[in-house]
């Protein structure tokens, strides 16, 4: 009788590699746009960036808010593609560096914004993904204005509730227009973008929703 000896056994690969592959996949393709952009233009009005068409204030959306991307970034210029420090909000381990950490810290080399003052080139900026509740289409809405974070801000709010209550639930929200009369009397009236809650859906996107108000429904703005 043959005696065979036992086998080494090998190392164990773990089965969650989740981390990992967000590494990989970050370093071979990092992440950008989801879809067309969507911005909040300064008649207010939120512009699909691809075709400059004005998104209609009924059109529904669902948010997927645990896409969200925060964090800086940077513009180096037409025809140069932009320097990015951002990652997930959720379902992550990202923290945002603190602005220091990212050099250009010499505002005499600041190129002048609109005002005249030297702009900051590196920007706090979010990207929240929507989806075209009956197309299915996915847009992402970028913003780097005080106004505009302050809007996701609060739909990210609503959301963190939303998810005590139905974890796996989006909310579904309508873009329409806010806005308040500045101090100055020379700027006048401010339009803000706003994300008006009508309701949620089953995150599996296996539903498309017949809104009905929802407990959790309220304006989202600025």
């Amino acid at each position: 009788m043959v005696s065979v000896a036992p086998r080494a056994s090998l190392p164990t690969i773990a089965s969650n590699n989740e981390e990992y592959r967000k590494r990989y996949l970050e370093e071979v393709a990092p992440a950008s746009i989801v879809g067309d952009g969507l911005k909040f233009s300064k008649d207010g009005d939120f512009i699909r960036m691809g075709t400059e068409e004005k998104i209609s204030d009924a059109r529904e959306f669902r948010a997927l808010c645990d896409q969200t991307l925060v964090g800086w970034l940077k513009f180096n210029g037409p025809g140069e593609a932009p320097d990015r420090e951002m990652g997930l909000l959720y379902g992550g381990d990202y923290v945002m560096p603190p602005r220091e950490s990212l050099g250009d810290l010499d505002q005499s080399k600041w190129e002048k914004g609109l005002d005249g003052q030297p702009q900051d080139p590196w920007q706090h900026t979010q990207y929240v993904v929507l989806q075209d509740a009956e197309s299915a289409e996915l847009f992402t809405f970028i913003t780097s204005s005080r106004t505009g974070r302050r809007a996701v801000g609060n739909l990210l709010r609503h959301y963190d509730r939303l998810r005590m209550a139905k974890p796996d639930h989006y909310p579904v929200v309508r873009l329409k227009k806010g806005g308040f009369e500045h101090r100055d009397p020379r700027v006048g009236w401010v339009s803000t973008p706003v994300f008006l809650v009508i309701g949620s859906v089953p995150s599996d996107g296996s539903v498309t929703p017949s809104v009905k108000v929802d407990d959790f429904s309220d304006p989202i703005g600025f």
